[in-house]
């Protein structure tokens, strides 16, 4: 190769690479332009250059608020009023919801007042005045969020039980503590005292208070509507009755032919075995039933 060909190469070469670092510039340039849209945030991509990653589309959704949620539903947030007929009398309740459709707070009360006229299988005639009064704080769950329910609570007030008269007849046989007597008839001389009265005071549990349970139908804060049928059937657990005699007059073991003999008042201990003897009787009625029936109204 001569010395006059070599500058010609190089202005041949020279030529040849203009061209090729031309095209490596605008490369680098073209780089970082792209680079920066890439990497610029959802939704700011040129109109020139597509979203490789389109933004997510917003989707509005309603929600309720905790505070309308919850409205109307915490405790003591209703209220219910009630009438009811039952063993117990007549009376009424008030409720109203611990827990909506769960759980009901309910309180009530039951009176009833009856006079009977009887005579006891010792012929002791009775004459007194029955009376009902109770109150009792319940706790009503209901197992389904329907209208059947359990129950239990606590009888706060009790104030049950017979305070009554005793009378025998002139002439008329009884019997008190296992021993037959006859009772004699007034006279001024020889029976001052008179024939066979007293009193007897039968309380049922007496002023205590005492637990009950129960299951029944019907809830007085409803799902719906306002007015409810109820029922209710259990027991409360009283102490046991008690019996309390007072006997005055004459009594005879002897009567014939109107004629009267061994006569005198009743000993005590006669009196007090007859108490116990009675006492035994209604033992069972530690367990005094429940039974009612009645509607409830709804408040709010």
């Amino acid at each position: 190769m001569s010395r006059m060909s070599l500058p010609i190469l190089a202005t041949l070469a020279a030529a040849l690479a203009i061209p090729s670092l031309t095209a490596h510039a605008q490369a680098s340039a073209a780089a970082p332009a792209l680079h920066a849209e890439l990497a610029a945030p959802a939704g700011t991509f040129s109109s020139s250059v597509p979203a490789l990653f389109p933004a997510p589309a917003t989707t509005t959704r309603a929600r309720t608020s905790p505070a309308t949620e919850s409205e109307g539903a915490g405790p003591f947030s209703g209220l219910a009023v009630g009438v009811k007929v039952g063993l117990a009398g007549i009376g009424f309740d008030v409720a109203t919801p611990l827990i909506r459709q769960r759980l009901n707070l309910r309180g009530g009360a039951s009176f009833f007042s009856y006079t009977p006229s009887t005579i006891t299988t010792d012929n002791l005639n009775i004459n007194g005045n029955l009376k009902f009064q109770n109150s009792a704080v319940m706790v009503d769950f209901f197992p389904f969020h329907g209208r059947f329910r359990l129950s239990g609570g606590a009888t706060v007030y009790n104030n049950t039980g017979l305070t009554a008269t005793l009378s025998v007849p002139t002439g008329q046989s009884f019997s008190v503590g296992g021993t037959n007597y006859y009772s004699e008839p007034y006279n001024a001389v020889t029976n001052p005292a008179g024939p066979i009265t007293g009193t007897g005071v039968f309380t049922f549990g007496g002023n205590k208070v005492v637990p009950r349970v129960t299951i029944g139908t019907g809830n007085m804060l409803p799902r719906k509507g306002h007015i409810t049928f109820e029922s209710e059937i259990g027991f409360q657990y009283i102490s046991q009755p008690t019996v309390a005699y007072t006997i005055t007059g004459t009594g005879c073991t002897t009567y014939n032919a109107g004629v009267y003999s061994n006569c005198g008042p009743i000993p005590q201990a006669n009196i007090t075995s007859e108490q116990n003897m009675l006492q035994d009787d209604l033992k069972d009625l530690r367990f005094f039933p429940i039974v009612s029936v009645g509607l409830g109204f709804k408040i709010h």
